[in-house]
């Protein structure tokens, strides 16, 4: 049987460290995660904890997620690190501070899941997942999705989206506490999205199937949430089984 891992998650933010230990526990590659809400915090965690992963914000109060890397090597404690911040300008500092790896937020499943397996070959002693982790796999540039107003043009972040809604020849694109109108229909921001992970339901709704927390069968509503921020929204009862196909 494959030896479980242990984890640290450091994050100032509650939902975001839920979320997270939410998507480690469905690999089931881990006997034990632990949480710590700032580096202070973190250093006294590992006093008496010894993870083999560090899942690591960047940007916290206080003293930022770099300066942990420094109190390990003290400790003479070598975990993997993998940074998982909403920042991307933050990779090659990642790289300078030999990070296994660096995730975006909003996590993606397939890619935290690839970023846990290669991370247990390299302990396997596996050559090109060890080389891969002392440089790692960086995501590309996100894309950002052009979106045309009545006074201008916005670019927008997909992975920021929990859902678009039609508006008669209009589509408002919800980030959270965000709402933007654009002059464009439901369909013409479709064809701008990533055809992973984004679910149209009916004519009214495109969801961002990472952010779906509940699903009301019963009331036919769906609740979204990312990082203290969430939405109900009602699907017609015969499209909620497209959440199905996902």
């Amino acid at each position: 049987m494959e030896e479980k891992l242990r984890s640290l998650i450091v994050d100032d933010e509650e939902s975001a460290r839920r979320l997270l230990k939410k998507l480690l526990e469905e690999t089931q590659f881990f006997s034990e995660i632990q949480f710590a809400h700032s580096v202070a915090s973190a250093n006294n965690v590992l006093t008496n904890f010894d993870p083999d992963l560090i899942f690591l914000d960047i940007k916290m109060p206080g003293k930022d997620g770099f300066s942990i890397i420094d109190d390990l090597l003290q400790r003479r404690k070598k975990p993997g690190i993998v940074f998982v911040t909403a920042y991307e300008q933050y990779a090659i500092q990642a790289i300078k501070h030999h990070a296994f790896d660096y995730l975006l937020k909003p996590v993606n499943r397939k890619e935290l899941k690839q970023c846990i397996l290669k991370f247990i070959k390299s302990r396997k002693g596996d050559p090109k997942s060890i080389e891969a982790g002392k440089s790692a796999e960086f995501p590309e540039k996100i894309s950002r999705i052009r979106v045309n107003t009545r006074t201008g043009t916005v670019f927008i972040n997909p992975s920021l989206i929990l859902f678009c809604k039609a508006d008669g020849n209009y589509t408002t694109i919800c980030t959270g506490n965000k709402k933007q109108l654009c002059s464009m229909n439901l369909g013409k921001v479709e064809e701008q999205l990533p055809k992973n992970g984004f679910v149209r339901m009916g004519r009214s709704y495109i969801v961002n199937f990472e952010y779906i927390t509940m699903l009301d069968r019963k009331e036919s509503k769906v609740t979204l949430e990312r990082e203290g921020e969430s939405a109900i929204i009602k699907i017609p009862r015969q499209h909620l089984k497209d959440l199905d196909l996902i």
